[in-house]
C-alpha cells in the first residue's frame, strides 16, 4: 500500500503494519510501538548508509510487522563482499544499539526510564528475527552473499527460497498444533504467513532484479571494459521468468536452447534478445523466443 514518495523513494506499508500499530495503541502500549519504530528506522538507516556509500539508488521502502523491506536498485549486481556489507548493515546497527543500551542499563540501572528497556527489547527482537537465514530477511541475504563466494548465486538463491518456505510451513504447522491444545501464538502465526508472502514476492521480483543487474553491467563495462561470461543450456519448455533465477548478476549471458530430452541444440539466445523478451514477454517459453528471434 503506497503512502508517498520522498526524493525518489516510494514509502509503502504492508497491510498488517497499521493493524499492528492500532492494536498496540488501543491496548495503551504506545511506548512499545515508539521503541519499535525508532529501532526500525535506525535499522533501515544502516542499510541506507551503506547503499549511499556504494552509490546505489534506493527506490522503495516498505514497512512490515517484522521490519522494513528496502528495495535497492543494482544491489543484485554487487560483488559478494559488498552484498554482505549491505545485507549486514541493518542487523549491525541493531547490535550496536543493543550493546549501548545494555551498557547504559548496567551503569545507570533504575535511573533509566522504562522506555530504555523497551528500546533494548525492540532492537534485540529486530536483530534476532532478521538473523533468521531465509529470504528476504537480512539473515537470508547475508547467507546468500556468503554462499555466492563459492556457489552459483542462482542455485543458492533457489535453495534459500525453499528453506524459507519450508520454515514457514513448519511454523504454521506448529501454530496449528498449539491451537489444538489451547495455546495460540499469534506472533509466530504472523511471522510464518509473512515469510510465505515475502518469499513469493522475492521470486516474483526476478524481472526487476535482472533489469537492475543489466544496468549494473553497463556501468561495470564502462569502467573496466570486461565482463564475465555465463554460458547455460536450458530446455525449450522453460519459461524466461524461470530462467532469470539461474542468471548470474554482473555477467553477460549466452543461452543454448535445447530440446526437452537434451538431445538437440535448437539455437542460441544472446543477452540483447533476453533483455527484449524480459521487457515484452517475460513468461514466454524459451523455444518460442528462439523462434521469434529467427523470424
Amino acid at each position: 500500500m503506497p503512502l508517498f514518495r520522498f526524493r525518489g523513494v516510494q514509502l509503502r506499508v504492508h497491510p498488517l503494519f497499521p493493524l499492528m500499530l492500532f492494536s498496540y495503541i488501543l491496548a495503551g502500549q504506545w511506548q512499545i510501538i515508539l521503541a519499535y519504530l525508532i529501532a526500525l528506522f535506525l535499522h533501515e538507516g544502516g542499510h541506507l548508509f551503506i547503499a549511499l556509500r556504494l552509490h546505489l539508488p534506493v527506490s522503495q521502502l516498505e514497512l512490515t510487522p517484522f521490519g522494513g523491506a528496502m528495495q535497492i536498485d543494482l544491489a543484485g549486481g554487487l560483488p559478494p563482499h559488498q552484498g554482505l556489507l549491505l545485507a549486514s548493515a541493518g542487523v549491525c546497527a541493531n547490535a550496536v544499539l543493543s550493546l549501548a543500551m545494555l551498557l547504559a542499563i548496567r551503569q545507570l540501572g533504575s535511573a533509566l526510564p522504562l522506555f530504555a528497556s523497551l528500546f533494548l527489547l525492540a532492537n534485540l527482537m529486530m536483530l534476532l528475527v532478521n538473523l533468521v537465514p531465509v529470504l528476504p530477511l537480512d539473515g537470508g541475504r547475508i547467507l546468500l552473499s556468503l554462499l555466492s563466494i563459492r556457489l552459483d548465486r542462482a542455485v543458492a538463491f533457489r535453495a534459500l527460497l525453499l528453506l524459507g518456505r519450508t520454515l514457514s510451513l513448519l511454523m504454521l504447522g506448529y501454530c496449528a498444533a498449539q491451537a489444538m491444545t489451547g495455546a495460540f501464538r499469534p506472533s509466530l502465526l504472523l511471522l510464518g504467513c509473512y515469510l510465505l508472502y515475502a518469499s513469493a514476492l522475492e521470486e516474483r521480483h526476478s524481472t526487476s532484479r535482472y533489469l537492475a543487474a543489466f544496468i549494473a553491467r553497463r556501468v561495470r563495462m564502462e569502467k573496466s571494459g570486461t565482463l564475465p561470461l555465463q554460458h547455460l543450456c536450458a530446455s525449450s519448455d522453460l519459461s524466461l521468468h524461470a530462467l532469470l533465477a539461474f542468471l548470474q548478476p554482473g555477467a553477460y549471458h549466452r543461452i543454448e536452447v535445447i530440446d526437452p530430452d537434451g538431445a538437440t541444440i535448437r539455437g542460441t539466445l544472446q543477452e540483447d534478445e533476453l533483455l527484449q523478451a524480459v521487457l515484452n514477454t517475460p513468461f514466454a517459453k524459451l523455444g518460442d523466443l528462439l523462434h521469434r528471434s529467427h523470424e
